[in-house]
This record gives structure tokens, C-alpha cells and sequence, in this order.
């Protein structure tokens, strides 16, 4: 038997790409970069700032919650150092404390850590200790506050949220 060997023509098969192909791709994810990031900063913004509401409002509920449970005075306040209150705003941190906010003998129930890049602001300097009573509204004095949160260096207004405390200890968001 004889065997013959056939010839064939050689085939490369192409391996990688060429240097016009990639340099077409590395200029399209670039193209979708650039108009993606603007949004993506947004959205981070965006949700830094819910969150940081969601964190002072759960715990502006549960100072309330307490003090109508323990029956006794529960106050949300700013705090720098977590252990007493002080004169800052909450995006230092806030503590919840059993007692008036001078009391300096009171019980921290709940230390929250400072948030970052995000501020929360009260606009009145009632809103910087909220001393909540046994029957689960704020003291007599209080008068409504609001506290204001935004991204922290601000470039986008639009994405602020402010928390409108009530006379009757209910809460709003806008």
C-alpha cells in the first residue's frame, strides 16, 4: 500500500486580535465611560444620602420608641465623640441617650458613627438635641426642626433631602 501524503494548503488560523480592532475597543469602552460616570456619581450620591436619612430617622424612631417603653425622657443628639453630646452636626455622629442632653449621666442606648461624604445639617439649633418624653413627643419647648442632608463637597442640589420633624413627633421626608 503506498501512501501518499496530500498537500494541502496551509491555513493559519487567526489567533488574537489586530491592533486596529483593539484600539477600536479600547475606544468604544472609553466613549461609554465617560457618558456612563456622571450618573454613576449621582447614584452614589444619591444613595449615600438615603442612607444616612434611613440612619437618623430609624434612630430618631427608636429614641421614641424607648422613651414611650421605659417611660422615661430619651434624647437624639449631635455628638463628636460618642459619649456626650455636643455641638456639631450629625454627620460627626449622633448619639441616643436616656436623659436630657446636659445630663451627663445618662445611658447611651445607640452610637452612631459619622457619615462620610454626606452632610446633615439642622437647621435650627432645637433640632441638634431632641429630647423625646415618656408619651412620645418632643419636650414642650420644641417647635419643630428639620434636619437637611446633602453630598458633601455639594455639586448636584438637586439630589438634598430634608427631614421636617413634627410638633407631634411624626416624621417627613422631602
Amino acid at each position: 500500500m503506498n501512501t501518499r501524503r496530500v498537500n494541502r494548503p496551509l491555513q493559519c488560523a487567526q489567533k488574537g486580535f489586530t491592533l486596529v480592532e483593539l484600539m477600536v475597543t479600547v475606544a468604544l469602552v472609553a466613549i461609554v465611560t465617560s457618558i456612563a460616570m456622571p450618573s454613576w456619581s449621582s447614584l452614589i450620591a444619591s444613595n449615600r444620602i438615603r442612607s444616612a436619612v434611613n440612619d437618623w430617622t430609624q434612630s430618631f424612631y427608636f429614641a421614641r420608641s424607648e422613651a414611650v417603653r421605659q417611660k422615661i425622657s430619651i434624647t437624639i443628639c449631635t455628638s463628636s465623640n460618642g459619649t456626650t453630646c455636643t455641638d456639631s452636626s450629625y454627620e460627626m455622629g449622633w448619639i441616643v441617650k436616656t436623659g436630657l442632653s446636659t445630663d451627663d449621666n445618662g445611658v447611651i442606648l445607640q452610637d452612631t458613627l459619622p457619615q462620610r461624604g454626606v452632610t446633615l445639617t439642622p437647621t435650627a439649633t432645637t433640632a441638634r438635641a431632641i429630647t423625646i418624653s415618656p408619651n412620645g413627643l418632643p419636650i414642650s419647648s420644641f417647635a419643630g426642626a428639620s434636619v437637611t442632608a446633602q453630598e458633601y463637597p455639594v455639586k448636584n442640589t438637586s439630589i438634598t433631602k430634608q427631614i421636617i420633624i413634627a410638633r407631634t413627633g411624626r416624621i417627613k421626608i422631602y
